[in-house]
């Protein structure tokens, strides 16, 4: 399978965006990426020789590709006293390229300037902290020449000093010949392939099956035959029906493509082909026409959540039917979390008619079926599970790790669709039945140790105990842990655990001391015989604030921190009307809303727009970031429906052609650095989706605290005013 790593620089005011595809494995750059400025790539340059760059990245070009949108540009100067790189990382610290000893390093290559092929770069692999040998790169340029596009096949067993055994983390270009010139070269669709990919001919026409028209954008659908040779989905758009032009390439695994078009109120026309291994493309497939409106605030908020919807729907692991997690390769791994955050967003689905009942009924079954037999401990399961063996997927495999903090979300998600399947026929009994096993029979309170019972603890191991466990509390998503709980049918927390548990934040006084050590009755680990029971000492931090901020009162939580962590325990809880010793919480998070964006626009992160808000810092490999994060802004529908509304509409139309795909938007933008994510986030996927509709229907809001369970818990611990 494919994974496409982008790295890219690009100038907001230029008008022509193109949309990107995530990144899988043996892609580290392919010109279908959004132009906009990562920090994967590095450029360093000393001695006399220089390298284009901004900020210390590469630059890319919009009107030189070899696929639609863009392509890597490289400009220097090689003094023969100086030096320059320019390294091209995998954005993601996981699922990097395996070497096979067979495989091909291929990229395409445009020589724009007066260069002989003695000065062009050398080339190395890194992995970690180390490089493999340079490879002179004239020597693996077919039939060069300059001003068009050349292959590049360079055999990885020629590589002196790659190591089989360990992930390429990225590719670095270094100078070759110093001979003071100035050289100009564009490099596009960096990848590795087996030296014999598929050859069959791709003589049949594509067929492009839709083109749904949204407020801005097209969503185009296709049918894929089961042909090996083919590797992408080439899509062409015209306005006038004649004259067509490549507007995004996509990986055989995606299923739909979101096309931002220049205007509303026009029709355009498209068009795509199939595309191998060698980049010979189909023969067209039929012509589709769409014809995009300006939307209703109601039609526009039914696209945005189709699109982030998407993302879950479209990343089932194909066994388990979970939540894949590295989409796009043959690792089967699934995240127990997200699956969860999915659930929820199938719901909303079938409710605004995003996918039909019957096909969201026959996952789940697949999905319960498959946790009823997987690794797990006292009911809690792995953060991540092997989709085809239902075993666990841990850092060290040979210490497996519960994790209760997933485990929560997991939960939260099936009692939503429990509640929400139960009145149909009797096809569900056994999806019902399925859920009510799973949920009785985590049993939260062996996640809290002798002496310290109000206090749940978000891990444990079989081998190591609790020596690597963290105390749960705080307003975060904590929350949502101690409220399944105390809910849990058979394994409830005593009702002081809500006050003495979930409302203190705790941190070990000695981070180094072993929570093992503590003589808990059903998960004992004793380092020596004869050990007495060594309960941990905290530092506690109060769970209430009781600050004013911006002139509203904030009784829990702070704008020091992303909003998501406020939302994060109200995806499915119902805050509104609830009360207890702490705060009104949905008086509290409307506050902490306005607050954030209050403080946002007094910094000016967004510069030109006081409805493009949600600041976050970001921390990649070279450097920090301020950046706005869409989902903080368009989550808050459920609190703030006028402001999230204008908040979605900006980020949408004025932001859009760059950080909204067949997926939702995008993770972060960093306006004041040209910047943006090339991946997504599944907490911010689920947000967007989840409460949009609970600020429009109250859909999952109602579902979850109607579960008899959860409403013991409200019952016991909240006023409802």
């Amino acid at each position: 399978m494919i994974r496409a790593t982008t790295l890219s620089f690009y100038f907001f005011f230029v008008s022509a965006f193109s949309a990107i595809a995530e990144t899988y494995p043996e892609v580290l750059f392919e010109n279908s990426v959004l132009p906009g400025s990562y920090a994967y790539s590095q450029v360093h340059y000393e001695g006399g020789s220089w390298m284009e760059n901004v900020g210390g990245r590469l630059p890319v070009s919009d009107s030189v590709y070899f696929t639609p949108g863009n392509a890597l540009s490289l400009k220097y100067t090689a003094s023969p006293e100086g030096h320059w790189y320019a390294q091209i990382d995998y954005p993601n610290s996981s699922n990097h390229y395996q070497p096979k000893a067979d495989d091909v390093l291929t990229f395409k290559l445009f020589v724009a300037s007066d260069t002989e092929s003695g000065a062009l770069p050398r080339i190395a692999l890194r992995q970690k902290d180390t490089l493999s040998n340079f490879i002179d790169l004239a020597k693996y340029v077919v039939d060069f020449q300059q001003n068009m596009w050349l292959n590049v096949r360079l055999p990885l067993r020629v590589i002196g000093g790659l190591r089989m055994d360990e992930a390429i983390d990225g590719v670095r270009f270094s100078q070759g010949t110093g001979d003071n010139g100035t050289h100009w070269l564009y490099i596009d669709q960096i990848e590795f392939l087996p030296a014999k990919p598929p050859r069959v001919k791709l003589s049949s026409p594509a067929v492009l099956s839709t083109a749904k028209a949204y407020d801005r954008h097209v969503d185009l659908t296709w049918q894929l035959p089961l042909t090996p040779s083919i590797r992408y989905i080439k899509i062409y758009r015209s306005e006038d029906n004649t004259h067509f032009e490549p507007v995004a390439i996509r990986p055989i695994f995606v299923q739909k493509c979101t096309d931002f078009v220049p205007h509303s109120n026009k029709t355009y026309y498209y068009k795509i082909a199939w595309v191998d291994y060698d980049y010979l493309e189909s023969p067209f497939s039929n012509i589709v026409e769409a014809s995009p409106e300006t939307s209703s605030d109601e039609a526009l908020l039914d696209a945005v959540q189709a699109a982030h919807f998407n993302y879950f729907w479209e990343r089932a692991e194909v066994n388990s039917g979970m939540h894949s997690a590295h989409f796009g390769t043959d690792d089967a791994t699934v995240s127990v979390k997200e699956t969860g955050l999915g659930i929820l967003s199938y719901i909303v689905g079938v409710e605004r008619g995003f996918v039909s009942r019957s096909l969201v009924k026959s996952r789940l079954q697949r999905i319960v079926d498959f946790l009823g037999k997987v690794e797990r401990y006292n009911g809690a399961y792995p953060a991540e599970l092997n989709g085809r063996t239902g075993k666990g997927v841990f850092a060290v495999d040979t210490i497996p790790v519960a994790d209760l903090k997933a485990t929560a979300f997991l939960m939260q998600g099936l009692l939503v669709a429990q509640q929400y399947f139960q009145a149909d026929s009797d096809d569900t009994d056994s999806l019902t039945e399925k859920i009510d096993s799973l949920w009785a029979g985590v049993a939260w309170n062996q996640f809290a140790i002798e002496g310290h019972e109000h206090i749940l603890l978000d891990r444990w191991s079989p081998v190591t105990g609790f020596t690597e466990a963290s105390p749960l509390g705080g307003f975060n998503a904590d929350f949502i842990c101690y409220i399944l709980a105390l809910a849990s049918p058979q394994f409830a927390l005593e009702p002081d655990a809500y006050a003495r548990g979930l409302g203190v934040r705790r941190t070990l006084v000695d981070s180094t001391q072993a929570l093992a050590l503590a003589d808990n009755r059903v998960f004992s680990v004793k380092i020596r015989e004869g050990s007495g029971p060594s309960l941990p000492s905290y530092l506690e931090f109060p769970y209430t604030s009781d600050s004013t901020v911006y002139g509203l009162p904030i009784a829990v939580g702070t704008v020091d921190t992303s909003l998501l962590e406020a939302y994060k325990p109200f995806l499915a809880f119902d805050p509104r009307n609830k009360k207890d010793r702490f705060t009104n919480y949905f008086v509290n998070n409307v506050n902490l809303a306005k607050a954030y964006q209050r403080r946002d626009n007094e910094h000016q992160c967004c510069g030109f727009s006081k409805d493009i808000w949600g600041m976050e810092t970001r921390s990649d490999t070279t450097d920090t970031l301020v950046a706005v994060n869409p989902a903080i802004a368009s989550a808050t529908y459920g609190y703030l429906p006028e402001d999230a509304m204008r908040s979605i509409r900006a980020f949408y139309h004025q932001l859009g052609p760059a950080l909204f795909t067949e997926y939702g938007f995008r993770k972060w933008i960093a306006i004041g650095e040209n910047t943006l994510a090339d991946e997504y986030d599944a907490m911010n996927q689920a947000a967007v989706v989840v409460m949009i509709e609970n600020g429009r229907s109250g859909l999952i809001w109602d579902l979850f605290s109607d579960h008899p369970d959860i409403k013991k818990v409200i019952e016991n611990h909240f006023s409802i005013e």
